[in-house]
């Protein structure tokens, strides 16, 4: 029946996201079997770990009773676009509110530049592995994607490599640090931005969502960089810093007429982010920050018990990832394939993680796994890992 609407030609790639994939499988099978899963797949905070901080929560409430519920057409709040500007010029790139928009989370922020930037025939270029859905609104416009594959197991830009793949119809290249699926850092961006000055017509759209969520080595942005400052876009979120997740609210910071640009795509498609969760968004990033140094402490705990736990089973190998809350782990010894392993796991384990090749085709092998939920849960999780039989 739907075949037989008029939709347009440019949505025929449409498919349900593929890193969710599993989390629609797990949630279907424990509908059915009335069997508890325990959800590793999830790109999120699970538990009572991880509740929102409680001032940000009366934050909202207070903006809500002082009628923060109204139209504010605009780029976002002065004073939130203050914040973030100054937090900016924190992580090495100076900024003025006015080189600040707020969004509706980041991947709002990703679909308005990539729709912004791109045209038919135009090049952009992915890490590989990278994050599905921003290749979404890439081929939507018509533009063509390339793949740049992350070397293994470090996960890092090969520039030689990336460099290759540039062309004249090349505009945009497309960093994500700490990465998804693999929680590294990308370690040189200064040597990336230093081939970029032979390709002046080269934009670069960095996403740094978990840019404050790093344990053993510090976040290093791209737009820090003076040279390449007037070509990079910034991506991020408060979802990840603050467990902000359904808040869905991030911000972009390029240079002011890009900014301008993308403010009216902003205007002229949601109006404006909700105000009150503005207000709530700034009382985050500029209050008390102890929440986010506990939960920092508790998830790097959670990251040496998850990968310690991952090391104990027969077939698996897993590195201990610089941030984010996610494990990639390498499955290539129990000789599955990354979508075998992780349909068996959830069928007979009852242990829900994502196939690696939902990032790309240099995730086989390998599997993502959360260790953002509680103890409890991980090592129930590693318990019945071990003991199931996948073969």
């Amino acid at each position: 029946m739907s075949d037989s609407y008029p939709f347009s030609s440019r949505t025929k790639h449409f498919v349900q996201p593929k890193q969710w994939a599993s989390m629609r499988v797990a949630k279907e099978q424990e509908k059915k079997t009335g069997q508890r899963i325990i959800h590793f797949e999830k790109g999120d905070y699970q538990g009572p770990d991880f509740e929102t901080p409680q001032h940000v929560l009366d934050a909202t409430e207070k903006a809500l009773r002082d009628g923060y519920v109204r139209y504010d057409p605009g780029p976002g709040l002065d004073e939130l676009r203050k914040a973030i500007a100054d937090r900016m010029a924190r992580r090495g790139r100076p900024t003025v509110p006015e080189e600040v928009l707020v969004t509706a989370g980041a991947k709002h922020a990703l679909t308005m530049n990539l729709l912004t930037f791109l045209q038919d025939g135009d090049e952009v270029i992915f890490p590989n592995p990278g994050y599905p859905p921003d290749e979404v609104w890439a081929k939507y416009t018509g533009a063509v994607i390339k793949h740049t594959p992350l070397t293994k197991p470090d996960w890092q830009f090969d520039v030689e490599a990336l460099e290759k793949l540039i062309t004249p119809k090349t505009k945009l290249l497309i960093i994500n640090t700490p990465q998804r699926p693999n929680g590294d850092l990308v370690n040189n961006p200064e040597e990336i931005a230093e081939m970029l000055k032979r390709y002046p017509h080269v934009m670069v759209i960095t996403d740094e969502i978990f840019s404050e969520v790093t344990f053993d080595k510090p976040h290093k942005s791209i737009s820090a960089v003076e040279h390449l400052r007037d070509r990079v876009i910034v991506i991020d979120t408060f979802s990840k810093t603050w467990a902000m997740t359904g808040w869905r609210i991030g911000w972009t910071v390029a240079p002011k007429p890009v900014i301008e640009k993308l403010s009216i795509f902003l205007q002229d498609s949601i109006t404006n982010v909700a105000a009150f969760i503005q207000k709530a968004a700034f009382t985050a990033m500029t209050g008390d920050q102890g929440w986010v140094e506990n939960k920092l402490s508790l998830l790097k705990s959670k990251r040496d018990r998850m990968v310690a736990g991952l090391n104990t089973i027969d077939g698996i190998k897993c590195a201990s990832p610089d941030g984010a809350f996610y494990a990639f782990a390498d499955i290539s010894g129990t000789g599955l394939t990354s979508q075998e392993f992780t349909d068996r796991l959830v069928e007979r384990a009852n242990v829900a993680v994502v196939a690696g090749t939902a990032f790309g085709s240099q995730g086989e092998g390998y599997v993502r796994i959360t260790y953002a939920c509680s103890d409890e849960d991980i090592d129930e999780g590693i318990k019945r890992m071990k003991e199931v039989d996948l073969s």
